[in-house]
């Protein structure tokens, strides 16, 4: 574990001593549903009389309240009650917040859970109305040596916008009539729709990957007309690309897209192509507007007008110049930005083959023969160990390069064991989707990590063997930031670990060989790679899996240095707790970032989707 306690790491607190609970039996004067609902009523009657005063009854003094878009049109983590109090107290005559209704159905009704041995709370889901729309929320309920139940967190997010509600499910399109419409059927008003013949897109999506295509189609659902422009020439040829042993390390419970969902013959793990190909599929049946093969050549950002001006060039129709006008750019190029590919003292004398691990396609690519070859991997994150075992399997003698300890999961028990009774078949079956991701982001990262500690311990016990055969081989293992596992690495790092599937056991058989070397690379030689410590591993090909740049990177060269440098950095938290930059405000005008996994993508398209409508019908204003 890292020894120095980072910003947002916390001790989760102890309320009631463990032989002081008592039990809620269901039904009992003191059932959750009871607790939750008596809580609840007094929480609307407080928000109702603007008794801001009044929330120290009802939550305790280190509370927290998670808000996504309820309370304001970005996001917010609060804590203690004492910032929660200033926050409400400037927007509580505004807010409105009303109309509050626990779950009914399903498993997020009132329950008492007990998520640590020191730590008991109820907790439910439950909807409201806002000034604007409608939301969802979660509260947990914890009991203090006054036997008062109090809020320890709280969590509201805006699902709908009143007037302006998705075209989906009973609010669907019509759809299928006789007639033509303007002279044209649905093919042809599609053609004309997909060439912008008669309107300017209002959002141009950068990026046909996992986040351009879930925003695409929520922003139609709300009506916003959006162009989509990728610079290859079939959708999901940002997953089609990429090496070529490739799957996807999320389980499929949690990469259902937007509005449609795998079928349930899908495979657990996705292999690239298959997902490629179900992208190409998802952007015809969401009649997403798509240009392929084109590049934006020229751009500028009015602040009078509020508007850009984006020219770009159609590779795949011959080269066709359009001019377009849209009023907001949404950037999906990927969580990374360009990689880091770093140069080393004697590198153009190196006989061998050097490349970043971005261009890595196949060990066997081209038919070439890597057996015996001398492979060194610098770099021990997922594209790493992908990497070494792909030539390994292929017969080079394979030297990893670690310089920094790696944290270590499996996907056949760790990763799943993190969605275990959330997303998975179960869980599904009595859950919606939807429901299932406003549950899933209901507590702050600060306690899901505090959270995650115990998880982490316990993944480990239940892994021991693949990890005392890595420790054995050498190979410096982390357990997170502070203990707290892969989602707090990805969430702040977006590196820093490996999901298992198989390297680690060719590791511990030694068919990876494991070199530590902290300092990194001092120099190249004709046949060599030389380590800070003098070292000197013979190598015929070196692999640089360094990493990617931050996002901003990305946009800097499609959109220039006067757009990048109004943006701020994107990833990591802010001050309070929340993402920087990504799915919200980005610092520039008309410019959001949008990526991430399947998962985050899903869920934070919809937050995002509801900013650009609010500010397009200037909600955002009143």
């Amino acid at each position: 574990m890292l020894t120095d306690r980072r910003p947002h790491t916390i001790d989760l607190p102890r309320f009631v001593e463990p032989h002081a609970r008592v039990a809620l039996p269901k039904g009992s004067a003191s059932s959750p549903n009871e607790v939750a609902q008596t809580w609840l009523d007094s929480f609307e009657s407080a928000l109702a009389a603007g008794d801001v005063a009044k929330l120290k009854t009802l939550f305790h003094a280190n509370s927290w309240w998670r808000d996504h878009l309820a309370l304001s049109w970005d996001y917010h983590t609060l804590h203690p009650l004492s910032k929660i109090e200033d926050f409400l107290s400037a927007r509580i005559g505004q807010l409105q917040l009303s109309n509050f209704r626990l779950a009914e159905i399903g498993s997020f009704t009132p329950t008492k859970k007990t998520p640590t041995k020191d730590l008991d709370w109820v907790e439910s889901m439950f909807e409201f109305e806002t000034r604007t729309g409608r939301g969802k929320g979660v509260f947990r309920l914890v009991q203090g040596h006054d036997d008062v139940w109090k809020a320890y967190t709280v969590y509201t997010s805006l699902q709908e916008l009143r007037g302006y509600e998705e075209a989906a499910g009973r609010r669907r399109p019509h759809g299928g009539n006789n007639k033509l419409q303007g002279g044209l059927n649905w093919l042809e008003r599609r053609q004309r729709k997909i060439e912008f013949k008669d309107e300017e897109p209002t959002a141009f999506i950068v990026g046909a990957g996992q986040a351009g295509l879930n925003i695409a189609a929520r922003l139609q659902a709300l009506n916003i007309s959006c162009l989509i422009i990728d610079r290859n020439p079939r959708v999901g040829d940002n997953w089609r690309n990429r090496y070529r042993t490739l799957s996807t390390h999320d389980p499929v419970h949690t990469c259902h897209m937007a509005y449609l969902q795998f079928p349930a013959n899908w495979p657990f793990f996705t292999p690239k192509d298959k997902l490629a190909d179900w992208f190409e599929s998802y952007a015809s049946i969401n009649e997403l507007n798509v240009w392929l093969s084109t590049s934006i050549t020229n751009s500028s950002w009015s602040d009078e007008d509020k508007t850009w001006t984006i020219s770009v060039k159609r590779g795949d129709k011959n080269g066709e110049e359009r001019t377009l006008k849209p009023r907001y750019v949404v950037f999906c190029t990927g969580h990374s930005g360009e990689p880091k590919i770093p140069t080393f003292p004697g590198q153009d004398s190196f006989k061998g083959t050097v490349y970043h691990a971005s261009q890595h396609k196949d060990a066997s690519s081209s038919g070439q023969d890597v057996t015996g070859k001398k492979v060194i991997v610098l770099g021990s994150g997922n594209s790493g160990h992908d990497i070494a075992q792909n030539f390994s399997e292929n017969g080079a003698v394979v030297t990893m390069v670690q310089r920094s300890p790696t944290y270590v999961i499996s996907a056949s028990i760790g990763l799943l064991e993190l969605s275990k009774g959330i997303y998975d078949d179960a869980a599904l079956r009595i859950n919606t989707i939807d429901e299932t991701d406003v549950y899933a982001q209901s507590l702050p990262y600060a306690i899901q990590w505090a959270l995650g500690v115990e998880t982490t311990k316990r993944i480990a016990g239940q892994e021991s063997e693949l990890l005392a055969g890595l420790r054995k081989a050498g190979f410096a293992l982390s357990e997170g930031i502070d203990g707290a596992g892969i989602m707090r690495l990805y969430m702040q790092k977006g590196g820093g670990y490996y999901i298992d599937v198989g390297a680690s056991k060719m590791i511990a058989e030694g068919k990876i060989k494991v070199v530590q070397s902290l300092d990194g690379i001092k120099e190249f030689e004709a046949d060599k790679l030389v380590l800070a410590d003098g070292t000197k591993l013979d190598a015929d090909i070196v692999v640089l899996a360094t990493g990617y740049d931050n996002m901003r990177t990305s946009l800097r060269k499609a959109f220039g240095d006067e757009v990048a440098d109004r943006c701020k950095d994107v990833w990591d938290l802010d001050d309070e707790g929340e993402i920087n930059a990504m799915w919200r405000p980005s610092g520039h005008p008309g410019v959001f970032f949008m990526g991430g996994n399947l998962l985050l993508c899903r869920i934070y398209s919809k937050f995002l989707a509801l900013q650009i409508k609010a500010i397009d019908e200037g909600l955002n204003l009143r």
